[in-house]
């Protein structure tokens, strides 16, 4: 063994250094890789949302005060993370302009604060499709903080 390592001591010195370079490498991706598993889907994107929390109950008198609204059939409001999903259903003959005030009035039932935390994402359609001008589904999404709220094309 003696005359083996004087034979090829640069040899084995080298595949030493290449042994512990392997070894912290396989660490540090195993750490990265297991690091990445443990956290949940959003990241830390959902910082803070404790303290813009809207309830359950608030989603519902959301869809009862939209759904009392002129031209509207059907309401389902949710939210998924960061985003408070409108997905109202209009009556037929029911133009863009509607549409848009359902949305504009939708915006005053939400506080300064969630506004400025959440994303909103609008989604109008007429469930009898029947009409001779195509002009749902309409779609609109307001980013957290903005003032405006931006359409689709059939919605200009």
């Amino acid at each position: 063994m003696k005359k083996f390592y004087k034979e090829n001591r640069v040899f084995i010195i080298l595949m030493g250094i290449v042994l512990v370079c392997v070894a912290i490498i396989v660490f540090i991706l195993a750490r990265y890789v297991l690091n990445s598993n443990t956290n949940n889907k959003y990241g830390n994107r959902l910082d803070g949302i404790g303290d813009v929390t809207i309830s359950e109950t608030k989603l519902t008198d959301f869809e009862t005060k939209i759904s009392e609204m002129e031209k509207v059939k059907e309401v389902s409001v949710n939210i998924h993370g960061k985003i408070i999903y409108f997905d109202v259903d209009f009556v037929k003959d029911t133009n863009v302009t509607d549409a848009k005030n359902v949305a504009i009035k939708c915006l005053e039932f939400l506080e300064e604060t969630e506004k400025k935390y959440y994303d909103l994402q609008f989604l109008f359609s007429e469930k009898e499709e029947e009409s001779e001008e195509k002009t749902f589904p309409i779609f609109g999404y307001m980013k957290a903080g903005a003032t405006t709220i931006s359409w689709s094309n059939n919605a200009v």
